[in-house]
Formats: structure tokens, sequence, C-alpha cells
């Protein structure tokens, strides 16, 4: 195996790049609740008593009336604050009274109103407060205690956390990029991440470039902690999965949001990742193509800070019956990979005859699946997926700069790169 970047294994012939990008390649070594109405006149079935009014903190049903005028129902009060996260329940109307009963009437079973008398109707509740949401794996959170159990609230910069919700597909979903009204940063709704809109432009600290444009992985670091943007606070280098899922695979040359994020460099950007297989350097997205790679920490790199931390379980796979279930992103794979390798094409058929539901990944979907921190073996979680080769993995994303090519995993280094749709053979692992 190599040690170092420059001797990392480069694709057969049949997989090979246009010469173009070979070159660049080399050079970058509880819920809201609404108020009921209350019924005027008598509660529930009054055999016993009225029942109490249905607002909440409404007074007590009156008692039962024979015949007689109807008792006034409680006035509704105002609702209780939701479960955590939900609005507070608007003020309900009161109660209007109630006609007066005719006579001799009967209060029917079931809370039917005295024959004969005419019913006003009941006061208007007030507005619903908004649902709150229950906290699950990959959600935004402060501390733990925003998070549901079996799992803590920590960031990208701690390897063991380093993975987030993702996109439904390789590219950004609608909506998904929230830009601020000052336009220096941008929400990700989807992963409750907030981005350095700006890509480029001068770094303070970086000295090593004279220009100030581009930095060390030290520099890097140093440099998103001090920053201050937009009103947040807790700026950091983001993790390599991180900063994977705002890579958008239908643009290309750069594979970003340019509209969220403008003035996007062509080129590498650092991540606090480091790669476990090599001492001495630390990986980078490639905004050029998509694609991610390590460099020498020494390496001059673009950089783009991020802020915030999402509910990361404790126990992320979980295996039976042949399939591995991954709570935070809520995919389920096949556990053992393919026995052979084969085409794109074949890959395809292979897994729609699987098992219900399954299909080829996408690129991002497959790329969760890398563990940069293991110092040995298939840069993957090997416990949960234990007879994993140390070769490339198909991905069903195309490429877009350039027809006949899609993207594939290597479970080898942990990194990701393009190879011919037709006639190359790769491993295969299928998902739902």
């Amino acid at each position: 195996m190599p040690s170092m970047l420059v001797d990392r294994p480069l694709l057969n012939a049949s997989q090979a790049l246009p010469w173009w990008s070979w070159a660049v390649l080399l050079v970058a070594t509880g819920c809201g609740r609404t108020a009921l109405n209350p019924p005027a006149g008598g509660g529930g079935a009054t055999s016993t008593g009225g029942a109490a009014g249905q607002g909440v903190g409404g007074n007590a049903g009156g008692t039962e009336s024979t015949g007689g005028t109807a008792f006034r129902g409680g006035t509704l009060g105002f609702g209780g604050t939701t479960a955590a996260g939900g609005g507070v329940t608007g003020s309900g109307g009161a109660v209007r009274t109630g006609g007066v009963g005719g006579v001799g009437g009967i209060v029917g079973i079931g809370g039917m109103f005295p024959t004969g008398g005419t019913v006003a109707s009941g006061g208007t509740g007030g507005t619903a407060g908004t649902a709150g949401s229950s906290p699950v794996f990959g959600m935004a959170c402060t501390t733990d205690a925003d998070c549901p159990s079996g799992s803590t609230c920590c960031d990208g910069s701690d390897e063991s956390c380093d993975g987030t919700r993702l996109p439904s597909g390789d590219g950004t979903d609608p909506g998904e990029f929230v830009v601020s009204s000052d336009g220096l940063t941008v929400t990700d709704t989807i992963t409750g991440l907030v981005w350095q809109r700006d890509g480029s432009g001068t770094r303070a600290g970086c000295t090593t470039d004279p220009s100030n444009l581009t930095c060390t992985q030290a520099e890097a670091e140093s440099y998103c902690r001090a920053l201050s943007l937009g009103g947040f606070s807790g700026w950091r280098l983001p993790g390599e999965h991180e900063l994977h899922t705002i890579v958008d695979l239908a643009n290309y040359s750069p594979t970003i949001d340019t509209i969220a994020f403008p003035n996007t460099a062509i080129g590498y950007y650092w991540t606090s990742s480091s790669e476990g297989l090599a001492s001495g350097t630390a990986w980078a997205v490639y905004f050029h193509q998509g694609g991610s790679t390590y460099n020498a920490l020494s390496t001059l790199q673009n950089v783009r800070c991020a802020t915030g931390s999402r509910c990361y379980p404790t126990s992320r796979f979980v295996a039976s019956n042949g399939l591995v279930s991954d709570t935070l992103t809520n995919l389920v794979w096949q556990q053992e990979a393919s026995a052979t390798t084969m085409t794109w094409v074949a890959a395809q058929s292979y897994c729609s005859v699987a098992g219900v539901a399954f299909r080829l990944p996408t690129l991002k979907e497959l790329e969760s699946l890398v563990d940069v921190t293991v110092t040995s073996g298939s840069t993957i979680t090997q416990t949960a997926f234990p007879n994993t080769p140390q070769e490339d993995f198909l991905t069903s994303s195309p490429y877009a700069g350039s027809s006949g090519y899609s993207w594939f995993v290597s479970f080898y280094w942990g990194w990701s790169n393009v190879t011919y749709v037709a006639g190359n053979y790769l491993g295969v692992r299928c998902v739902r």
C-alpha cells in the first residue's frame, strides 16, 4: 500500500480520465394543539352531572338539569404551552349561553341537547400553536439536551462524528440553502450547518501564501476559529463529510450551487479530517469536479468555514439479517458486497433484484460509509461491514464533466473519482 499521496494507485487504462482531468488530479496530491370548541349547554353525558367543558382549563359542567334552563358552559381558558418546540396555543373564545331547553326535555346519552331548545353557537377557539418537532438523529443541536437518547451533540471537527443527514439526491434540494439577509452566510436546512458564503478572497493569517488567498491546513484551522461573521460564533474548519454535503454534482467547475455560494474557487478546499492511512495529511474536497482526496498538510488550499452541530448517534450502524441500518441517514445497506465486480449497467440490474426498493447508491450515499479514521484495512466501519474488499465501488451518479463517466468510491483510501460507464468492472453494494 502506498504511504503518501504521490504514490496513490492510478486508474487502469480502461478507467482513464481525459488527460486534462489527470493533470488537475496530479497537481492536487410533542406537538402544538388546536383548542376545541366546547358545546353550548350541557357537556358530555349528564347522568352524573354535566361534564366539564372541553376548553383547556374550562370550568366544570353544571348540575344536571331536568327540563330546566340549560346550564352555561365553562369559559375556555388559555391553552397550555405545547411540547418542546411548539408554539403557544392561542386564546379560545368564550362559550355562549345555551338556549332554553324545551319543557320536559331530556338530556340524551352522549351529550344531546334538550329537546326543543335553540342552541346558540359555541365560542370560536384561538389559533393553534405551531407543532413542535421531536428531536431526531442528525438534527441541529446546541447541547446534548437537544438530542434524543442514544446520541450526542457534536460536529465534524471530531472525526468520530463527522457525518450528517443527506439530501435526497446528489444535487441540492429546492429550498435547501437559505442565504442570510446580509448576504454573508448560508444555512443548509437539511444538515443545519451554517456556511461562510464567500469561498474566495484573502484569509487573515494565511501568510505562507504571499497573497493570503490560500492556506496550509493549520492556517486554515486558525483562520476559521478566529472568524467573526454574520452574528454567528463557533466557526471552524468543516469535516470531510460535512464539506461534501454542499457539493452539487449536477454542476461542473465549480461543482456547487453558484447562486447560494458565489465566488467559489475552482480548486481544493481544506477539511479538518485527517487521513488515518497516511500521516501528515488531511482531506480536501475538489470543487472543480466534486471528488475528494487527501493532501500534505503544508499544501496551500482554499478555505470555507462552517458552524453548527448535529445529534450524532452513539451506535450509528445496526446489523441484522444481512442488512445494516444507518440510524443517521435512515439508509439500509446490504452488509455483504457483491461477490464479483461488474459493469455499471450490470450493477443497476443486480441491485434491482436484490430486494424490494434496493438500488445502486448515489455518490453522497456511498461516501457516507467512508471512515477516514481507520489505520489499516478498508476505509469503512469494519464492525458493521466486516468483509468489504479494499477496492473501488460503483455509484449511480453520472459525472457532469463528461458524458460516459460515473462516480465511484474507493474503499482502499476512501477517496472518490470517476470511471467509464461501459467496460469497467467494480464492486457493488446496494442500498434502499
